[in-house]
């Protein structure tokens, strides 16, 4: 499952707004592919709130994705 060009921009850019502990942690989970066990040890942050701070992140993105016009299954 792979975005265009397009949309890997604007979720770039997106990114560029978070808090950089955010885009960090999106980035080591979703480009890097690290597990949520390692992200939360390298924070100092609990598995949960790790889980719960990617759910966020997902559910931005996907509202800036679809007012932009993109359209994805869940």
């Amino acid at each position: 499952d792979y975005l265009s060009n397009q949309e890997n921009q604007i979720i770039l850019n997106e990114l560029e707004k978070m808090k950089k502990q955010d885009k960090d942690i999106f980035i080591l989970y979703y480009y890097e592919g690290r597990k949520v066990k390692e992200i939360a040890i390298m924070n100092e942050i609990s598995e949960s709130k790790i889980k719960s701070k990617l759910f966020r992140i997902r559910k931005r993105l996907k509202k800036i994705l679809k007012e932009g016009g993109y359209d994805f299954n869940e």
